[in-house]
């Protein structure tokens, strides 16, 4: 199955990974082949749309680029969409909910913003058009860092064994069989090319492989690709240019040094995360530019495409 097949993709990872650019870039993926694809951001997170030069519409999906759209989500948002379907009265709503008595209680409740995020991203799998066709082919979510995306995941279960029964238990009991489907729900881990960020992501992906999530790619971002010669080559040229009278061509020899250095490191996370990682790990380039724009998503998202596209 391709993960393309998926209805719902979580993107998650240590903080400064890289999340939302491989989101975008598999969004991008997902459009170019014909998926209409919703990008959702979470906790009221607006970086999306910027990208595209764009002004988010929060919580209403808007267009981004042909078959691709996003929307932000914050839990507020979320249980006023929730408790209005039920008693379909927004006025009611702002009546008991928005006051000093229920509003801290609301946020006391363990797991509460989080399983209402999964309820919406629910929700809008199910959508329709006026056909009785979805109107999302599929749903990509930059889930929150690490810690907090694993509790998100979580967060459905975690409801179901609070509620026990009744209408919320169903809900959230629906939400928990899609998020654990691994037919239906897939995730993507970024991680870069370093000693903490390697050690997290195995520590993730061994939490999530317990949950019976199902982890599709890792993807190693930023990572360096040079013709730069060998470890045994560059120790016999290295005094000559090192001694060199020109200051600009001798401080060559300690540049190298350092890249070849990040190169030796790259190779060791590349190798320690396969060795416990069952999922495709993939390359993505450190961009000359670090402002990304749409012609570097585009150029990310080719590359994921070429490593993904395989069953």
């Amino acid at each position: 199955m391709s993960l393309l097949d998926k209805r719902v993709i979580f993107v998650t990872g240590k903080g400064g990974t890289g999340k939302t650019t491989v989101a975008v870039a598999l969004g991008l993926w997902a459009a170019r082949n014909g998926r209409s694809t919703l990008l959702v951001e979470c906790q009221g997170a607006r970086h999306i749309a910027p990208l595209f030069r764009q002004a988010s519409s929060g919580y209403t999906p808007a267009p981004l680029h042909p078959g691709l759209a996003a929307m932000s989500i914050s839990a507020q948002e979320a249980i006023e969409d929730y408790v209005v379907q039920q008693i379909k009265v927004r006025r009611l709503y702002s009546l008991v909910f928005k006051n000093r008595v229920m509003g801290p209680f609301m946020d006391a409740v363990p797991g509460l913003h989080n399983a209402v995020h999964l309820g919406k991203i629910y929700d809008l799998s199910l959508e329709e058009n006026s056909a009785g066709d979805p109107i999302w082919d599929l749903i990509i979510v930059d889930a929150p860092a690490t810690g907090h995306g694993l509790h998100m995941l979580a967060s459905a279960g975690s409801m179901m064994e609070l509620t026990r029964a009744g209408p919320v238990y169903e809900g959230v009991k629906k939400v928990h069989e899609l998020i654990s489907d691994p037919s239906q729900t897939g995730l993507v881990l970024t991680c870069l090319p370093e000693e903490l960020p390697v050690n997290e992501t195995i520590a993730l992906y061994t939490q999530l492989r317990k949950a019976n999530h199902d982890v599709s790619a890792v993807v190693l971002n930023e990572t360096i690709h040079m013709d730069l010669p060998d470890s045994a080559s560059w120790s016999q040229i290295r005094p000559s240019i090192a001694a060199h009278p020109n200051q600009s061509i001798s401080g060559l020899a300690e540049l190298t040094d350092r890249w070849l250095g990040q190169l030796r490191h790259q190779r060791e996370a590349r190798l320690k995360l396969k060795a416990v990682i069952d999922a495709t790990v993939l390359d993505l380039p450190m961009l000359a530019d670090r402002r990304v724009g749409f012609s570097e998503l585009e150029q990310l998202s080719e590359i994921l495409a070429q490593h993904l596209s395989t069953p």
